[in-house]
């Protein structure tokens, strides 16, 4: 099995785990802004600042920053590895398509 061959064969056994990440960064996402969206509600009376203000001082918030945070954090892992793995594709196939050419110019 060739490098190229190794390489592509690691990237779809990631696949699943890559999968997941992009998930759960994008769900992260919809998580923070329901979070916010709820505790905004139940924000004591004032104007939007002391509201604002109010729910980003608050444990449920900040636990959902922290997840975004996160899965933010181990998707960039995964797509910087995805990143790596089509550079490397990339790279091989100039150096066929370099060998080709090399191979017709001696014909």
């Amino acid at each position: 099995m060739s490098d190229i061959e190794k390489t592509l064969q690691a990237l779809r056994a990631k696949s699943q785990e890559i999968g997941e990440a992009y998930g759960r960064k994008e769900t992260a996402d919809d998580y923070l802004k329901t979070t916010y969206a709820m505790l905004y509600d139940d924000a004591p009376e004032g104007s939007v600042a002391e509201r604002d203000s109010w729910v980003k001082r608050q444990p449920e918030y900040m636990a959902a920053v922290e997840r975004k945070r996160d899965a933010y954090a181990q998707w960039k892992v995964k797509e910087t590895y995805i990143k790596l793995a089509l550079a490397e594709v990339e790279v091989w196939r100039t150096k066929q398509a370099n060998n080709r050419f090399i191979d017709k110019a001696h014909q």
